[in-house]
């Protein structure tokens, strides 16, 4: 690592900082690219490649916890820290730096609300939808194609009556894997219905849960549908080789599926409440014909 004249270069893949590491300082990119990424069960997961002028790692100068990702350099990079006295120094030299910070920030905060305003609208569509449980599982599908994550490939699959094996329900894309059932357990969909967490694995050929079908599948993610703190399915999504998800495609997935949880679960108690009255209707006209 060199001292350059303001910054620091770093040279390719040399460490900036890692996930849970103290920080103190923030860093601003002079030239080159910086890889953020964060640690998972299946490997690093990049979240977002910043370029020249871009700012990270601000949180430090305002909180006193870990860093919550990690910073590597991608190719030859310039970076400037700035620790808090420095910070206020040079806004006396240059104000547009604090107010990049400022802009840094609000483009986080601005995206995060405007994620969740829009999950709070689909709750409310997905809860007062149709009472089908396949059209409300293709209902769910399509609302998160379209709306959450792009994908290639996608499914539910749920567990039914009590039993342990997890059935999908609906589906898109290349359907080499529709009639594929899964026990508690087995395979990535069956391990996130055992733990109740949400998987993202970018090399699924690497990782021993995956069953190899013929569906050519790079990049998965894997979320449960809970209620009540119990799994009762998983929605995947998968994208062929080279089309990578991320962090924050897995978090918007986890998030969204709590609600589709509870659309699911209506519609579930409801088949249950017309099965047992149908049930006792069928009973009562016996009775009547004696």
């Amino acid at each position: 690592m060199k001292e350059g004249e303001l910054g620091r270069l770093y040279s390719h893949g040399e460490i900036i900082f890692k996930e849970g590491e103290k920080g103190d300082v923030m860093y601003v990119i002079q030239s080159g690219k910086v890889k953020i990424s964060k640690n998972s069960s299946s490997g690093d997961i990049t979240m977002v490649t910043l370029q020249r002028g871009d700012i990270f790692g601000e949180m430090a100068l305002f909180d006193k916890l870990p860093r919550s990702a990690s910073a590597v350099a991608e190719g030859d990079t310039r970076i400037l820290s700035i620790d808090k006295k420095k910070l206020f120094s040079t806004i006396w030299k240059d104000p547009t730096v604090v107010l990049k910070v400022i802009e840094t920030m609000s483009s986080t905060i601005r995206r995060l609300s405007k994620d969740f305003a829009e999950l709070k609208k689909k709750k409310q569509n997905m809860l007062c939808g149709t009472m089908d449980l396949e059209e409300t599982c293709s209902f769910i599908l399509e609302e998160a194609r379209e709306n959450i994550v792009a994908a290639e490939n996608g499914s539910i699959m749920l567990l039914e009556n009590g039993q342990d094996r997890l059935h999908i329900k609906a589906a898109f894309g290349e359907q080499a894997q529709e009639k594929l059932k899964l026990a508690v357990g087995e395979g990535v969909a069956g391990d996130v219905v055992g733990t109740g967490k949400a998987e993202l694995v970018n090399e699924v050929l690497t990782d021993s849960r995956y069953k190899i079908g013929s569906l050519e599948i790079g990049s998965l993610m894997c979320v449960p549908f809970k209620y009540q703190g119990k799994c009762f399915g998983v929605l995947n999504l998968s994208s062929r080789r080279g089309n990578r998800f991320t962090l924050d495609n897995l978090k918007l997935l986890n998030s969204f599926s709590r609600y589709a949880a509870i659309a699911l679960k209506n519609v579930l108690c409801m088949s249950d409440l017309k099965h047992a009255t149908e049930e006792v209707l069928k009973h009562a006209s016996i009775l009547d014909v004696y």
